[in-house]
């Protein structure tokens, strides 16, 4: 199976960001665009993992509980991979980067590979872009809606692939310390 553990989004950052998908379809000669359904942010991609191995990846999510779910905002829209990707790339945060690190740590100890490059939190919206300007020209039309926002849920999801594209399937989730507010 294909999973990979992720911060789930509140319901209004999803609405948020729909809604400034639509704002990029307008500019839009062709791309993927990704369902609001499947918007996340990935703390660690796993790859293939056997579905015997899954319980470990829920122990290392365990073991997470303890930490403070991290305040976010969306800060621009970004290309990533040689421009091929539009992103929602989200202010830095202490809180999340500590998060990305430590259970990185607890799925390394258990046998998983995790990246060591620089983590770059971000939210896809569209694969394969094709816009009918520049993309600097298409990013003044776009509102950014950046109202900080918790993300309190860990969750374990597999990508499943069917027909009509790639679902992300929740398998496990741990609730992270609410943050006072």
């Amino acid at each position: 199976m294909r999973i990979f553990v992720a911060l789930e989004l509140p319901d209004k950052t999803k609405d948020n960001l729909e809604r400034s998908s639509q704002q990029f379809e307008q500019f839009a000669a062709g791309g993927n665009f990704v369902p609001k359904q499947n918007f996340h942010l990935t703390l660690h991609f796993l790859g293939e993992v056997a579905p015997s191995d899954v319980i470990y990846v829920q122990s290392a999510m365990d073991k997470i509980k303890d930490m403070p779910a991290p305040e976010l905002a969306i800060s621009q829209f970004v290309l990533l991979r040689a421009s091929d990707i539009v992103c929602a790339k989200l202010r830095q945060s202490n809180d999340l980067i500590a998060l990305h690190d430590r259970l990185g740590e607890y799925l390394e100890r258990d046998g998983f590979e995790v990246e060591h490059r620089a983590y770059r939190p971000h939210v896809t919206l569209i694969r394969k872009k094709n816009f009918t300007l520049p993309f600097s020209e298409v990013t003044k039309n776009v509102k950014v809606y950046n109202k900080p926002f918790y993300a309190c849920n860990v969750v374990l999801y597999e990508s499943v692939f069917g027909a009509d594209g790639v679902q992300y399937k929740p398998l496990y989730t741990v609730a992270l310390t609410p943050a006072l507010q």
